[in-house]
């Protein structure tokens, strides 16, 4: 007689397999139909991220001041909202006195093109072989720019459904971790019930030790990541402000800051904009911003990088480019975020599962 655990598990294997027949026959609609399941649950991972960062100040209030759980969740938001509060008003100045730097620095820059046409224009006769051409094929330049134009608009409306879309996942899933962290014990419970009512108790257990060990390795790399970057973030500001002086040296640093959460890929896309920024005004502060940033790339990923991360995420520099890549190339953004911690996820098994194999090959 077969029993209810090998017709679970067929069944699972079954679903398994058709699974990995549909990723194989059409990847491109399996991804498309992994991306908007990860649109759906958006809200939902942003609550999870939102509880993994505020549940240890939650449980240092009620463990050390005795604070109620409901009391201790709405100062935790609070102390957040008020340090977003406090980044904002610092940044946003910085940020219009970016701007107002670029639209100062335009009439310069169209002077000094002006110039160059002047100067060279006198010299060579390549405009005059070029006007004819330009002429000759206006209406098929005049084309591509209202072609671009419209991409632009088309690309802007979709831009703006996004924020959008990210506005309302963030305030969904802050009213949904705040249910989540209340009722956190309760959630739990029934969880284990229905885990163990549905499955084995063995394989209730393995599962149970699988979300251990995701919320430990997610818990860890968000952590050491927020404070590598901190630490990356303050000096960044300290490089620009005091030693190279550069402009809006609060409002640079803290794009070196967020950038650098993306793993590998980040610094290099945070360091575009202080180098353009300053590229404006002096090109050589411009080469010394860009020699300072390759700088600090190369000591946080060699020197204060494994000091802060240490044993939290456990993976080669090889592995961490290897799943960067495969999850942006996949899964984009969020694929990219995500692709580390679950790189180490694999490797806690793939070292259990070789662990396992040589100690039967040794008892043997």
């Amino acid at each position: 007689m077969i029993s209810r655990d090998n017709i679970k598990y067929c069944l699972f294997v079954v679903f398994i397999s058709l699974l990995i027949y549909k990723a194989i026959d059409n990847p491109y609609s399996f991804i498309s139909s992994i991306n908007g399941v990860i649109r759906f649950l958006s809200p939902f991972i942003v609550a999870v991220i939102m509880c993994l960062l505020i549940n240890p100040l939650i449980m240092y209030l009620e463990n050390k001041f005795d604070v109620p759980r409901l009391f201790s969740i709405f100062i935790s938001y609070i102390l957040l909202f008020l340090l977003l509060g406090f980044g904002l008003n610092l940044l946003i100045p910085s940020l219009l006195d970016t701007l107002n730097t670029i639209i100062s620095e335009i009439p310069n820059y169209i002077n000094n093109i002006d110039l160059f046409l002047n100067k060279y224009m006198s010299k060579t006769d390549i405009f005059d072989n070029l006007i004819p051409h330009v002429q000759q094929n206006l209406d098929s330049i005049l084309k591509n720019i209202v072609d671009i134009l419209s991409k632009i608009s088309s690309n802007l409306l979709i831009y703006i459904l996004s924020i959008t879309s990210l506005f309302f996942n963030m305030i969904m899933g802050i009213i949904l971790s705040i249910y989540i962290l209340y009722d956190k014990e309760n959630i739990l419970i029934n969880l284990k019930k229905l885990l163990y009512s549905s499955v084995s108790k063995k394989r209730s257990t393995k599962i149970i030790e699988f979300f251990d060990i995701v919320n430990e390795t997610f818990y860890h790399y968000i952590i050491g990541k927020f404070i590598d970057s901190i630490i990356i973030g303050i000096i960044a500001f300290i490089g620009f402000k005091f030693f190279i002086n550069i402009k809006s040296s609060l409002f640079l640093s803290f794009i070196i800051f967020i950038t650098n959460m993306i793993p590998y890929f980040g610094p290099f896309i945070g360091a575009i904009f202080p180098i353009f920024m300053t590229l404006i005004y002096s090109p050589i502060k411009a080469l010394w911003v860009a020699l300072f940033l390759f700088v600090l790339q190369q000591v946080d990923g060699n020197i204060i990088g494994p000091k802060v991360m240490g044993d939290y995420v456990g993976l080669s520099p090889l592995w961490i480019i290897c799943a960067v890549l495969i999850g942006g190339s996949l899964f984009g953004l969020v694929g990219v975020f995500l692709s580390v911690p679950i790189a180490a996820i694999i490797k806690v098994y793939l070292c259990k599962y070789i662990d396992k194999n040589l100690n039967i090959k040794s008892s043997k």
